[in-house]
């Protein structure tokens, strides 16, 4: 059997935190799901509205998308943590520092793996960068 030098054994931080990750992770869950069902449903936005109020930062579709992004890393978490895989970086395999766990439990990736994603990634507010002059009222 044949070891990957990038992968470390869990046997020792993990497993014998496991329950305590698992707790943290569930606890931050039951959290997100209390929120959820607190949280105000958007409903369509009014006719005539050109702009949507419900797409605006601070606004209650905005809150929803990001507590079901953060319930959506966390259920990652859990399965990664049940399987055996959790501190193992979701894309190269290799271990994710204790330090960076201990921040945020949830974290999948690598500090490269991350950034490289980070880097590939277009963030969804950037206006597209255009050559004309801007238009004046």
């Amino acid at each position: 059997m044949g070891t990957n030098p990038n992968i470390r054994v869990t046997d020792n931080v993990v497993e014998q935190n496991a329950g305590a990750i698992w707790q943290r992770l569930h606890s931050e869950r039951e959290d997100i799901c209390e929120a959820l069902l607190q949280e105000p449903v958007p409903g369509p936005a009014t006719a005539g509205n050109e702009e949507s109020i419900e797409a605006a930062p601070g606004s209650s579709l905005w809150h929803r998308e990001l507590l079901h992004s953060r319930l959506h890393k966390i259920d990652d978490a859990l399965d990664r943590l049940m399987s055996g895989s959790y501190g193992n970086c979701s894309e190269c395999g290799k271990w994710i520092e204790d330090p960076k766990l201990e921040f945020d439990p949830a974290i999948a990736f690598c500090i490269g793996c991350w950034q490289r994603q980070q880097s590939q990634a277009r963030p969804p507010y950037a206006l597209p960068q255009s050559n004309s002059e801007p238009m004046h009222r």
